[in-house]
């Protein structure tokens, strides 16, 4: 269920996305903490998912990027805390390492083309899980079913890829990520 302080702004974006994905929208989806009712208003950032049919044309991009700068420039309550990708149907069915550089909106309001690790593996299983349609097809129709021994490879190779290298520096281990 959605907090309801967070709709405004979700619903802004919901049609600020369609109007300029046009055909391109498959669907729009929430993640994260506010799928899990885990969402602390205080520390909780704000985790989106647009599905497009193909990856987007490269003159969308500016487009998009500012539509998220008045988003985030806007002063709505929680307009600052949106982070999400865009990723087309098809790299979001299956995790494909060869695949992975997607249109991201970064918490810091940035928008630009970020990889996706091994760790979208596990995101992709969360979604399927508990992601929350916000429009478009359900995601159990968009994602394949994850194996058990998938996740945990995943979960192993994510300990390498993002976690080993901070263990030299405890200090990123206090960090909000």
């Amino acid at each position: 269920m959605l907090i309801p302080e967070i709709t405004v702004i979700l619903q802004m974006l919901l049609t600020d996305v369609q109007t300029i994905l046009g055909y391109h929208f498959i669907g729009r989806y929430m993640y994260g903490s506010v799928a899990s009712s885990d969402f602390k208003p205080r520390r909780s950032d704000i985790d989106f998912l647009v599905v497009t049919a193909s990856e987007l044309p490269s003159e969308l991009l500016p487009q998009l990027a500012a539509m998220h700068a008045h988003l985030t420039a806007s002063g709505l309550p929680w307009a600052d805390k949106l982070e999400g990708p865009y990723i087309p149907q098809a790299a979001l069915r299956r995790f494909n390492p060869a695949y992975t550089h997607h249109p991201v909106l970064r918490v810091d309001g940035s928008f630009a083309i970020d990889r996706h690790g091994h760790d979208w593996m596990i995101q992709r299983q969360i979604l399927r899980l508990q992601g929350i349609v916000l429009a478009g097809p359900p995601l159990q129709d968009l994602i394949d079913p994850i194996r058990p021994d998938d996740l945990r490879l995943v979960a192993r190779a994510t300990l390498n890829e993002w976690w080993a290298p901070m263990s030299g520096d405890p200090a990123h281990l206090c960090s909000r990520e």
